[in-house]
């Protein structure tokens, strides 16, 4: 084999190994959201958490469009929040031998949908 071709197929493979062990928030919220949901069209949609902000209830509202635009315009015209997490990005990183150790943290709250603080960074959103 060529010594260049050898390059670009030891660098495809890191990348694929990096890759494979990477984590990805967004579908980790969504799949919490969609395993928290009473049923229908779910989405998982970002917050800012930095001083006073939004709350889900208003994000979910202002992003009814957007969902609908994903579900082929299926489901409610009124977007809802029923869920609110906090995905912590800082995490572990773990060798595929250990065991009993934490790897990510969510928060779920209990009324999250209403806050206005630095709380929940992902609103789950019902169409």
């Amino acid at each position: 084999m060529k010594p260049a071709f050898m390059s670009r197929l030891i660098i495809l493979s890191l990348v694929f190994a990096v890759g494979a062990h990477a984590f990805d928030a967004d579908a980790i919220a969504q799949a919490a959201c969609a395993a928290s949901s009473p049923g229908g069209f779910v989405s998982a949609i970002r917050r800012t958490c930095s001083g006073t902000q939004a709350s889900c209830n208003t994000i979910c509202s202002n992003a009814i469009s957007g969902m609908r635009a994903i579900y082929g315009n299926q489901g409610s015209t009124t977007g809802t929040c029923f869920q609110a997490f906090h995905f912590y990005y800082k995490h572990a990183t773990l060798k595929p031998e250990e065991k009993g150790k934490a790897l990510l943290a969510m928060h779920r709250y209990r009324d999250g949908c209403n806050s206005t603080s630095c709380g929940p960074n992902f609103c789950c959103c019902k169409a």
